[in-house]
């Protein structure tokens, strides 16, 4: 995916997110980096957000995972939106 345009993701799976981030509770996060590798992290998801016109997973740990980017979460697969 272009690194600029953002893709967005199903609004059932945002949901999901805002609950994980609710539940306080550690998960697996599997993502793509900027050099389209896999990542695996096991941690809490502190926030949801947009900004710029893009939405945001935040880590515990400040780290930042474009939406678009992130390929799981708590074993649950990130769905593209259809629209």
């Amino acid at each position: 995916m272009s690194e600029n345009k953002y893709h967005p993701i199903d609004c059932n799976y945002y949901d999901e997110l805002v609950l994980l981030v609710m539940q306080k509770k550690e998960c697996e996060i599997v993502y793509r980096n900027s050099a389209e590798e896999q990542v695996h992290v096991i941690t809490k998801i502190a926030d949801v957000f947009t900004k710029e016109k893009a939405e945001y997973l935040k880590l515990e740990d400040g780290q930042l995972i474009r939406l678009d980017h992130l390929i799981s979460a708590d074993g649950k697969e990130n769905k593209l939106s259809c629209s």
